[in-house]
């Protein structure tokens, strides 16, 4: 009797621990909602499409999709505010060591198909020989199809050690695989910007190529050190005497607007310290404070205006400002190569570049963002590990030009070729565009065509498409003006 009575006592215990937990859960829950909608009142730049505030516990991804406003694409909500950091400086917790694009395989079948975009050096990935057009169908062991791809292709995320692949080869419309790799992943793989760069001389044409992949000034750790690098970069081009710039960005989805700021002011002919690259359009607070006394007392900035910058400037405790490597002179125009995934801060030095020099693109319309998000965090309570972008601004050039939400369609559409690595003169739109500058005409025959539409990118599934992370200190004393007081 007695061991019946401390089962049903450990029973009671354990189901009133699980009620405490969920109801734990729930509170913070509330807490995260409250501060949620409060910060969204206060940045939101469609802050007057909010509705009422409602106490709730529901799930904070599913709320925060009912405070968005209708138009909005891109405000984004995760769950994990140190992994989000990470990601927007180009760490990865776990780095299977390339990007891909996955199609269905065929019309007639459910297969899914990824094929590698590129291979990211250093990585386990570089040293087994993967690279740009291998096509997989296994993960693990499991065939992707349309049911299971979106599960199935986590095993390349999550934190294991390796992960099983099975690529392989397409002949006569029959796929024949290849032995299986185990292949290791990298633990907080930092990845930099700039893929490749490079100088061809074809034709007495001196002609620079920068593969560039995100925005972003460094690891997170105020080094600046990625700025730095570009810098370096367009020091190289100006060494090299280029007169012929082409910058492939077809797989950059965007990051910090200073990153693009400063590659802007690379390129952009005649650079002066008060040459407008873009102008800002805040909500009603955020503009009421800008132009209020209080603000100017504190700060010398316009926040309303972002103009191209002769420095880089490097913060304390090595404050130093270095010289802007600018090539922009010596350039009559610039291709950009663009994908459907180029987004955000590839679309602002697109777009601030316009109104100085002939812009034109090669490859695919690009996504349309004309807007920006700043990163938010709860610093006060350490139970609440969301993190959210909030839409808080829109940008226009200089000549207050910011109709592009369709994207930018390219001036010559071509599809992405996988045939030829990056930096091959031979790939499909690089060719175009030396086409182009030279004159000549571009017989390379079109690498894979895939049968089906896109069902996205290594980049898209792990997180939204579309950054421009704005880090301006007025928006830092804005926020820090209106802190917000919402312990439970």
């Amino acid at each position: 009797m007695r061991n019946v009575f401390l089962f049903l006592l450990a029973t009671s215990l354990f189901f009133t621990a699980c009620k405490t937990e969920e109801m734990e859960a729930l509170e913070l829950n509330e807490y995260v909602n409250k501060w949620l909608y409060e910060n969204m009142d206060m940045l939101y730049y469609w802050n007057t499409t909010l509705p009422a505030y409602k106490k709730t516990s529901t799930d904070p991804a599913i709320y925060f999709k009912s405070l968005k406003y209708k138009d909005d694409r891109f405000s984004a909500i995760f769950d994990d505010y140190e992994e989000i950091l990470n990601s927007l400086n180009g760490i990865s917790a776990s780095e299977a060591g390339f990007e891909f694009q996955l199609y269905r395989e065929s019309s007639a079948n459910e297969n899914v198909l990824g094929i590698v975009l590129y291979v990211k050096a250093g990585t386990p990935a570089a040293s087994l020989g993967i690279k740009r057009g291998d096509r997989f169908r296994r993960i693990n062991n499991q065939q992707l199809t349309m049911s299971n791809y979106s599960t199935v292709i986590n095993y390349l995320f999550d934190s294991s050690t390796s992960v099983d692949i099975t690529f392989s080869d397409y002949q006569n419309s029959i796929y024949t695989d290849r032995p299986t790799l185990n292949v290791g992943k990298t633990s907080n793989y930092k990845e930099k910007p700039i893929y490749l760069d490079t100088v061809y001389n074809i034709q007495n044409k001196k002609i620079g190529y920068l593969v560039y992949h995100f925005f972003t000034n460094d690891p997170g750790d105020n080094s600046m050190q990625y700025d730095l690098e570009l810098n370096s970069c367009f020091e190289k081009f100006k060494q090299q005497n280029i007169t012929e710039l082409i910058v492939d960005l077809r797989y950059n989805h965007g990051g910090m607007m200073s990153s693009a700021v400063n590659m802007a002011s690379m390129m952009v002919p005649n650079l002066t310290s008060n040459k407008v690259f873009s102008y800002t359009e805040f909500n009603q607070n955020y503009t009421d404070y800008f132009n209020s006394a209080e603000f100017k007392k504190q700060s010398s900035d316009n926040p309303f205006v972002d103009n191209f910058a002769l420095t880089i400037d490097l913060p304390s405790p090595k404050t130093d400002k270095i010289p802007v490597q600018n090539i922009g002179n010596s350039l009559q125009r610039i291709y950009f190569i663009t994908g459907k995934g180029t987004a955000s801060a590839s679309e602002m030095v697109i777009n601030g570049l316009k109104p100085f020099l002939p812009c034109v693109l090669i490859g695919d319309t690009t996504v349309g963002k004309n807007v920006g998000s700043v990163l938010v965090n709860d610093e006060d309570n350490s139970k609440n590990n969301w993190a959210f972008m909030p839409i808080i601004l829109r940008y226009f050039n200089k000549d207050r030009q910011s109709d592009f939400i369709d994207g930018f369609a390219p001036d010559f559409f071509i599809v992405d070729d996988y045939k030829h690595q990056l930096g091959d003169t031979g790939e499909e739109l690089l060719a175009k565009a030396i086409a182009e500058i030279t004159g000549t005409q571009n017989s390379i025959k079109q690498g894979i065509k895939p049968i089906q539409n896109s069902l996205g990118t290594a980049i898209q599934l792990k997180s939204e498409t579309g950054k421009l992370i704005v880090q301006k200190k007025a928006i830092q004393l804005y926020k820090k003006r209106h802190q917000l007081n919402l312990a439970p």
